[in-house]
């Protein structure tokens, strides 16, 4: 056993819980597996099993300030990784690693993810929290969730938002629909045909269909407007000049001509 291995171990999480205020995780790990005996007992090679190795139970861990979690157990040769100190009684972990997140946030190995300069908060359903840093120093933040998995378990939609410092902030719904703030104003969409924006001075909507109800107040001046007056009628047929209708006045819309 060398000297490193005297004090710390590389362990695997076989399984989590809680302490009993149910607000302390604890851990139950294995490390160096033993060996296998026959009946005579004499070994007859390494035993890699859970329960031929170094076995500690109900270890608490310590980590990064304000990072709390437990992991999931074990499936197959997919499972959470420590490096536990050796304290009296146990294996202590002390530093993380689950290659199932890894492969969560970057499925298929393609997501290049992360990147150089990119600090991540990632979960096992592959949605993440990132901060990159771009090559102006500033931090691009980044909340990721994505859903919808096909039958390789990839997701193929996801929601986001992303904070750019020099481009704005744009919240991204997985269906299309989408709002980005900028320096500008406000833009939004829902599809190709239904968008709109805001910015000093001017309100832009286009759709279909444009619902207002309530009181209606039109006009630069819209605090002196009026009862709107309506004076026509419906034409009778192709050509006919509309029949007389007594002045009507709209109770709810009210037109300023100043």
């Amino acid at each position: 056993m060398s000297a490193l291995d005297r004090v710390a171990a590389f362990v695997k999480v076989v399984a989590s819980a809680l302490s009993r205020d149910d607000t302390e995780p604890t851990f139950n790990v294995t490390a160096v597996g033993g060996f296998r005996l026959d009946g005579s007992g004499d070994a007859t090679g390494e035993d890699d099993s859970d329960e031929g190795g170094e076995q500690a139970a109900g270890q608490v861990a310590y980590g990064s300030l304000g990072v709390i979690g437990r992991p999931l157990p074990p499936e197959g040769d997919r499972y959470a990784e420590a490096v536990a100190l050796r304290v009296d009684g146990g294996l202590s972990p002390i530093g993380w690693r689950d290659m199932r997140i890894n492969r969560a946030v970057n499925p298929g190995g393609n997501g290049g993810t992360p990147a150089e300069g990119q600090i991540m908060l990632a979960g096992y359903g592959g949605a993440f929290l990132s901060l990159a840093n771009k090559d102006d120093g500033d931090d691009v933040l980044t909340l990721y969730v994505p859903h919808d998995r096909n039958g390789d378990g990839i997701p193929q939609k996801a929601h986001a938002i992303s904070i750019d410092p020099a481009g704005g902030i744009t919240l991204v719904h997985a269906e299309g629909a989408r709002i980005d703030l900028t320096e500008d104003g406000i833009a939004w969409a829902v599809d190709d045909a239904t968008f709109g924006s805001m910015r000093a001075g001017e309100v832009s909507v286009n759709a279909a269909k444009i619902l207002l109800k309530g009181n209606c107040y039109l006009g630069a001046q819209a605090e002196l407007a009026l009862n709107a007056l309506y004076t026509g009628g419906t034409p009778p047929g192709p050509g006919l000049p509309p029949p007389p209708v007594p002045p009507l006045t709209s109770p709810s819309v009210f037109l300023s001509v100043v």
